[in-house]
């Protein structure tokens, strides 16, 4: 009975240390096109990623205030 919680718990974690890894490789690669100046060129690209970047950080700032703030 044990065996299915502990699976079930590691892969909670190991699903959340990749939507970080990715969420950080995100927020890396959107620094260093702002800074290089890709989205004075490609205005739809600079809109979708600012966009989900900021959607996700609110949504996680969401989940913080209503799960683990009390």
């Amino acid at each position: 009975m044990r065996q299915p919680q502990t699976l079930l718990l590691f892969g909670i974690i190991t699903l959340t240390i990749i939507g970080l890894f990715v969420y950080c490789a995100a927020l890396i690669d959107w620094i260093q096109d702002y800074q290089t100046g890709v989205y004075t060129s490609n205005f739809t690209e600079a809109i979708l990623e600012t966009a989900a970047i900021l959607l996700y950080t609110v949504g996680g700032f969401f989940f913080f205030r209503s799960k683990l703030a009390h």
